[in-house]
């Protein structure tokens, strides 16, 4: 754990000098930043009556609005399981959600 904290923190002071050399000269682009690629997560939740276990459904979109992947969620008692779906079970998924969101990306 305090490995990352401390990545974090470089990460942070690598990000923080990317801004501060934007901000010096806008045309430049964030050279530190290695790749920008987007990936837009939405948590989707399903009706349960079930009291105290919540479960859903989290969506990855890519930048063009195409969902590219998701997995089925359960939290119990603080607990969080995942479960990735098949190939056949994405279809499904983005059969039903493929037009429920729009992305603008500029």
């Amino acid at each position: 754990m305090t490995k990352n904290v401390e990545r974090l923190e470089n990460r942070m002071i690598e990000l923080t000098k990317s801004l501060e050399e934007h901000r010096k000269n806008p045309g430049s682009g964030f050279d530190e930043v290695k790749s920008v690629e987007m990936l837009i997560k939405f948590e989707i939740y399903l009706n349960d009556a079930e009291i105290g276990i919540t479960d859903g459904i989290y969506l990855y979109m890519n930048e063009d609005g195409a969902i590219v992947n998701a997995e089925y969620f359960v939290k119990e008692d603080g607990e969080v399981t995942i479960i990735s779906f098949s190939d056949e079970q994405l279809e499904i998924i983005i059969e039903l959600f493929a037009d429920v969101f729009t992305v603008n990306v500029e």
